[in-house]
């Protein structure tokens, strides 16, 4: 008799995780959110929030996926958030949300951490989404432009941010929890991808443009596509891109270069107050344009061209650590970072002193260029 009740209840137990998702919403009750701007109106204080909601009503598969937005404003975001609600019927989900605008009025005069902090805490959108900075008047305005691809911004736009990580080195891929961290790690620098809107047959589309620099979480300048190409290579993330690169003054037209391969070793010596930055990088490349009359068929030829490349790349990363400690101020790089993880309590002796060791700082480059396909036959 115990061993029948014992099995039924044990049956009654079982039967529970069968009854289905207890907070269920079907498709037709919920706004799927796609992406978001924020911005902040300089009369009233208030935030604005605009919302790309991907349109789920067509189902045919001849149309393409369409998209609505709604505008809202509140003293808080999540106020804000709420106040959309209030024009929709649907409740608004942001599982599937890839990216999120921030403008540049915003993130310089206020800070970005407080917006960052609010995504976080809710439960709905994921650590990986984009955040990026506005370049143009207001974030609303590139939500509120069109990409060549599809209907949807915030997943193109996301996309091309990734890909363009990889492939042409001209931003960098942020996502939401790196952003968080760079900001609250020590001797850390937060940058984010930029955008701007550019004229394309006649239309106004979305275009990355570099990356956008921070102190601590307010932005304090900008680095073009060109520069952040050898921001990411000090930074050993760079996986593909072309150079080019005027190897004679006499000569008009440049020679380029694809980037096939790359890797770059960072270390630092710190003595007597005296900060020595060594970057070593190897890069395997493919020459596609030449503008001077050498027979690459020559080994001693080829191996001028390799060394010429070399000292150009290693004279441009050179330069953009100098605007760093001069121009921007600021280490960018994140080597106060890389000396709090290898030796804290070195980072605990200079902390204090950081920005000022970092400006006194010298930097040693060595650059080696391998050109593994210059277009020539074997022979040479």
């Amino acid at each position: 008799m115990k061993i029948r009740i014992l099995l039924s209840a044990l049956l009654v137990l079982l039967c529970l995780p069968l009854s289905g998702c207890w907070n269920y919403w079907g498709l037709d009750e919920m706004s799927i959110v796609t992406g978001m701007a924020i911005d902040k109106d300089e009369e009233t204080g208030l935030y604005l929030l605009t919302l790309e909601i991907a349109d789920t009503r067509k189902t045919s598969k001849d149309n393409e996926l369409k998209v609505q937005h709604i505008e809202a404003e509140g003293d808080t975001i999540f106020n804000a958030i709420r106040n959309a609600k209030r024009r929709l019927s649907n409740k608004l989900y942001g599982g599937h949300m890839k990216l999120v605008i921030i403008s540049r009025q915003l993130a310089e005069r206020e800070g970005i951490l407080p917006l960052l902090e609010n995504l976080l805490r809710d439960g709905e959108p994921r650590e990986t989404l984009s955040v990026a900075i506005a370049q143009s008047k207001s974030a609303k305005e590139i939500l509120l432009s069109k990409t060549i691809e599809s209907a949807i911004i915030s997943f193109d736009v996301n996309r091309s941010i990734e890909e363009d990580s990889d492939t042409t080195a001209a931003t960098r891929y942020v996502p939401l929890y790196k952003a968080y961290s760079a900001i609250k790690a020590p001797g850390n620098t937060l940058v984010l991808p930029a955008l701007h809107q550019v004229k394309n047959s006649n239309e106004q589309v979305i275009e990355t443009n570099g990356i956008a620099l921070f102190r601590s979480d307010r932005l304090i300048g900008w680095l073009s596509p060109e520069k952040t190409m050898y921001y990411l290579l000090f930074k050993d993330e760079v996986h593909g891109g072309a150079i080019s690169c005027q190897l004679d003054k006499e000569q008009a037209i440049n020679t380029s270069l694809e980037i096939k391969k790359c890797s770059a070793k960072t270390d630092y010596r710190f003595h007597d107050g005296q900060l020595t930055v060594i970057l070593k990088v190897m890069l395997s490349m493919n020459l596609m344009e030449l503008n001077l009359p050498l027979n690459l068929r020559q080994a001693p030829e080829r191996a001028w061209l390799e060394k010429r490349i070399a000292a150009v790349l290693t004279e441009r990363v050179s330069g953009l650590f100098v605007e760093a400690q001069t121009i921007i101020g600021s280490d960018i790089f994140g080597l106060g970072n890389r000396i709090y993880k290898d030796n804290p309590a070195l980072w605990r002796e200079i902390e204090g002193d950081w920005d000022n060791i970092f400006k006194e700082a010298k930097l040693v480059v060595e650059t080696k260029v391998d050109l593994v396909n210059a277009g020539v036959l074997k022979g040479y």
